[in-house]
């Protein structure tokens, strides 16, 4: 029993070290993030012309940077905003026409909470 609370232990900080732990799902719920690093992608589907998509919410950060960006179906970035240390209210949309949407969240050493949700007008 001892070796494998060992061995679990191990496995999070191997996990904390190199991307780090993340306790939820970022456009679901409110999401615990520690030391994590990488990049985050999240699609949105629009269907009409002249509607918009994105997200709303709040990042609070306690350590590190969080830089959110979304890009039209063309790849261009049409919304963006920085996460630095704080807490921050973040809304980002994009539309006007019909096409796969990306969220990209860029995390850096990031410890925090974000909460975003989908936004559709």
């Amino acid at each position: 029993m001892r070796l494998l609370i060992l061995a679990l232990t191990a496995a999070l900080a191997l996990l904390y070290f190199t991307f780090g732990l993340r306790l939820g799902y970022v456009t679901l719920t409110p999401t615990q993030l520690l030391n994590a690093q990488g990049q985050n992608r999240y699609s949105f589907e629009l269907y009409e012309d002249g509607k918009h998509v994105g997200v709303r919410g709040t990042c609070t950060v306690r350590s590190g940077q969080a830089t959110l960006r979304l890009l039209d179906p063309a790849g261009t970035q049409v919304a963006g905003q920085s996460c630095p240390k704080g807490t921050w209210s973040l809304r980002l949309l994009g539309g006007g026409q019909p096409g796969l949407y990306q969220l990209i969240v860029d995390l850096d050493r990031y410890s925090g909470t974000l909460d975003l949700k989908e936004l559709r007008e």
